[in-house]
């Protein structure tokens, strides 16, 4: 961002971080999961109850539909690329503060599940 003015470049690179950081939770979801299937095996009555794993599953919903809104909004750029540089106060810019938020608070939830489902698992 120069001057105010937010370029194609300033989104974009939030949205390759979003993404990644999304994709990475998703794959330590796969590992919680892999794990709960050891600890089932191994050690029956120590995995994850039924409700443990809806709210997995519900949090992994979660993850995948926020992932797919960074990728409609990364289509949407091209339609809103003849405005581009962009202030704070354009439509679009809201939209991205707004999935900002939501990436915010998706962080901060991922982290607290996976504490409470790693420390579920006995680990």
């Amino acid at each position: 961002m120069k001057k105010g003015d937010v370029y194609l470049m300033d989104l974009d690179f939030e949205y390759k971080l979003w993404k990644n950081r999304l994709s990475c939770f998703l794959k330590e979801i796969e590992i919680v999961k892999a794990r709960n299937e050891e600890v089932t095996r191994h050690h029956s009555g120590k995995e994850m109850n039924t409700v443990e794993m809806m709210v997995l599953e519900e949090h992994e919903a979660q993850l995948h539909q926020t992932l797919n809104r960074i990728k409609v909004q990364e289509q949407e750029i091209q339609y809103y690329n003849k405005d581009f540089p962009i202030t704070q106060t354009h439509e679009y810019m809201h939209l991205h503060l707004k999935l900002r938020d939501k990436m915010e608070q998706m962080c901060t939830l991922h982290l607290d599940k996976l504490d409470d489902l790693t420390r579920a698992l006995g680990i």
